[in-house]
């Protein structure tokens, strides 16, 4: 699915995950805290080239919610993903989740994914 044109890269698969929520104390009533989200942020000067480069292992996981220890945990922390303008993500299925985005993209809860510029 990788095109390699000298240094021009068109398509890259990244693995991405959303934290898992923490443990409630069911006793009190508490709830544990969200899993973090894995955002993507439509960022002028990047490339799918510098994404490969600054992240060789290509996973990004976002953190795990905390437990309560009262009532509410805490949120696991958010990961953001910095990616060039007007991509298209593709589940590993081959679905489009969204394409030619110009700003703040979305957050994926568990997915292998594929970016491919236009």
């Amino acid at each position: 699915m990788r095109t390699c044109y000298g240094n021009f890269i068109d398509a890259l698969r990244l693995y991405v995950r959303g934290g898992t929520g923490g443990m409630g104390y069911p006793r009190l009533g508490g709830e544990g805290g969200r899993g973090g989200d894995v955002w993507f942020v439509a960022q002028e000067r990047t490339t799918l080239k510098t994404i490969r480069d600054r992240y060789p292992q290509k996973r990004f996981i976002a953190g795990t919610g905390a437990n309560s220890r009262s009532l509410k945990g805490e949120k696991g922390e958010d990961c953001e993903v910095h990616v060039p303008l007007g991509i298209s993500i593709l589940r590993d299925d081959g679905k489009q989740i969204g394409k030619n985005f110009c700003f703040v993209l979305m957050y994926l809860v568990d997915a292998v994914i594929f970016l491919d510029s236009i």
